[in-house]
């Protein structure tokens, strides 16, 4: 944390009350910055989708309220911005995680864009509320930078930790 500024951060229950306090002062602090706007939505965007990412597909700590564990950070960097999260999914979903980001990864930003547009016309809603387009669209608002680990915690879960980088140099920004 030292060689990046952590402009906010968060740990612990993910609500939609919880991601909508995060996202305020997630805001509040871009905003402060005079971050040009292109850039304010892109990390905006990136960093609705992320957190909802935790609370949709993260284990859920209390079924009852639908709650689950996770961690956020933003960082400001030289570069621009990085979004960090980290929870615990089910090991029995990694494949078809690993399968998505293979997937997004393997496609230039043009493929991901069609993608997006299909998935958006075509795609069925899920158990879980998605149109499996997040993570496409998280990659084409970060000109395909973002990466993650798997740490498996024990034999059920493993903890995933997502990295997305976002670039403030125009000449780097997709769409």
């Amino acid at each position: 944390m030292k060689q990046h500024k952590a402009m906010v951060t968060y740990h612990g229950e993910f609500t939609f009350e919880s991601i909508n306090n995060i996202l305020l002062y997630a805001r509040r602090d871009i905003q402060m910055r005079n971050v040009e706007k292109r850039t304010y939505k892109k990390v905006y965007a990136v960093l609705v989708e992320a957190l909802e990412n935790i609370l949709r597909h993260g284990v859920e700590k209390d079924y009852n309220t639908k709650t689950t564990d996770g961690v956020f950070i933003l960082y400001k960097t030289e570069l621009g911005f990085t979004i960090k999260t980290g929870n615990l999914i089910k090991n029995e979903d990694i494949d078809k995680l690993k399968s998505e980001i293979k997937d997004v990864s393997e496609k230039n930003i043009e493929q991901l864009k069609a993608a997006y547009r299909d998935q958006l016309r075509n795609g069925a809603i899920s158990n879980k509320g998605g149109a499996g387009i997040g993570l496409i669209d998280m990659a084409i608002k970060a000109n395909k930078d973002l990466s993650f680990n798997l740490f498996e915690t024990d034999e059920n879960t493993s903890f995933f930790e997502l990295t997305i980088n976002i670039s403030q140099n125009k000449d780097t920004l997709a769409a």
